[in-house]
């Protein structure tokens, strides 16, 4: 009995995850309520989320969780194959490849880029981001790596490169993930979009810094 009503609840939270991300996709986070979560996932009790997650926040971090764990095994997989004497250049891909790798194993249709984007675009919200990023050993050791080998920056060109990079990624992903479910650009292509973002990524970073005039 205990089994069953154990699997029960596994289900019920999986079809919240899933129900989470589908509409902060499509509305973002402040449009959607705990309630309207509950009843997309086929939940007769309104208040589903809170008896299994505790807060729409918490549910959120669920949502991250459940596709940060396999991102980060790709991560892994990056930073081991990265070779010896990595430049900037290697750093971006290990960056990049991860999610676009695993946004093209999710195929289509699929939401995470776009909960992802919202998540992050929404101020109260982007800490969830960051508590991930901080829990993540693989992306902490591609940060070090590529900030190691960038050349020395001003703290203002870092941060605004830094922010630049981070919409530039999480956007691009979003985008990818509309066309393929409008059936413009296929995700199987990720390896060719990978290294398109990689260019455009590495052209911005080594770009020449213009003097501040006198």
């Amino acid at each position: 009995m205990t089994e069953g009503k154990t699997e029960q609840s596994a289900r019920t939270r999986q079809a919240l995850i899933s129900a989470a991300e589908e509409l902060i996709a499509l509305h973002g986070v402040a449009a959607v309520s705990s309630r309207q979560i509950s009843k997309a996932a086929g939940q007769g009790n309104n208040y589903a989320v809170g008896h299994h997650f505790g807060s729409k926040d918490d549910l959120i971090r669920a949502t991250l969780t459940t596709h940060n764990i396999p991102i980060d095994r790709l991560r892994q997989k990056a930073v081991d194959e990265v070779g010896q004497n990595p430049q900037v250049r290697d750093w971006i891909r290990c960056l990049v490849r991860p999610e676009i790798e695993y946004l093209g194993k999710l195929g289509a249709p699929t939401y995470f880029a776009r909960f992802f984007a919202n998540v992050s675009s929404d101020p109260a919200t982007t800490i969830l981001l960051y508590e991930q990023m901080g829990e993540s050993k693989p992306l902490l050791a591609i940060l070090e790596g590529f900030y190691g080998a960038l050349p020395e920056f001003p703290g203002d060109v870092l941060e605004i490169r830094n922010n630049m990079t981070r919409h530039i990624i999480v956007n691009t992903l979003a985008d990818i993930e509309r066309a393929a479910e409008s059936g413009d650009h296929p995700v199987t292509s990720w390896q060719h979009q990978c290294e398109i973002v990689v260019d455009a990524l590495t052209g911005m970073w080594l770009a020449p810094i213009t003097p501040l005039a006198p």
